[in-house]
């Protein structure tokens, strides 16, 4: 009877454990997390480039990215692989340095948003974005810190960035969406910092809110934001 009843107890662990799905892999993070981050282009009318960046599709035709990407251009223009598209502001967050933007026509998909409020010091990340303008380019980290601002709390991170990974996204091992990455301390090492999802989903909420009511005026950012910025974790 024992031996029938420790066999009974061991099938059962048995079907839990073929129950359990197998991890995702980073080739699968990619492939999905891939779809909704972008590159981003701010110039001057005459077509000269002020700025470059990424960001990354938060909803159907809106994507978020850091304000001072764009800040001292006059016209935007997002990409993905080989397309482009030309990109309005409707929205933005000064205080956090995130901007909304409506770009349509481009094959893109809204990414999964996780939970910036559960992440913990030493969880596998993964950050895409355009460092030095490399599109979709993939680095692979760890929850390094967590540091407190005003509202939320800022990602620290030892997945790789550099000038042009401003706006993209940094995904868990999971695939979604936990921070905009925003910083890039160079004064250190591998001292990275993403801005938490919740930011860019309050944002993205406004910015959706504002496209229901139709047409509305040319959005621009303020002059504390077009002139020379510093980040307020440097502060």
């Amino acid at each position: 009877m024992r031996w029938i009843r420790a066999m009974a107890v061991g099938g059962s662990a048995l079907i839990a454990q073929a129950c359990t799905p197998p991890p995702v892999t980073p080739e699968q993070v990619f492939a999905q997390a891939s779809r909704s981050v972008v590159m981003v282009y701010a110039a001057e009318p005459s077509g000269k480039i002020t700025g470059r960046g990424s960001g990354v599709f938060m909803g159907t035709d809106l994507l978020v990215t850091n304000c001072h990407v764009i800040a001292r251009g006059k016209v935007f223009m997002a990409g993905h692989r080989q397309k482009r598209s030309p990109a309005r502001l409707v929205a933005y967050d000064a205080a956090n340095d995130l901007c909304a933007l409506r770009v349509q026509g481009l094959d893109v998909a809204p990414a999964r948003i996780g939970d910036s409020e559960t992440v913990r010091v030493g969880q596998r990340v993964y950050a895409i974005g355009a460092p030095e303008g490399y599109e979709l380019t993939f680095s692979e980290g760890l929850v390094s810190g967590l540091r407190e601002a005003e509202g939320g709390r800022y990602i620290q991170t030892t997945a790789p960035m550099s000038e042009g990974s401003s706006g993209g996204g940094l995904f868990d091992s999971e695939g979604r969406l936990i921070g905009i990455t925003a910083l890039v301390y160079s004064a250190g090492q591998n001292l990275n910092f993403a801005a938490p999802v919740g930011w860019a989903a309050d944002l993205a909420k406004q910015a959706s809110r504002i496209q229901s009511e139709g047409p509305a005026d040319e959005v621009e950012l303020p002059p504390a934001l077009t002139k020379q910025w510093r980040h307020p974790l440097l502060k």
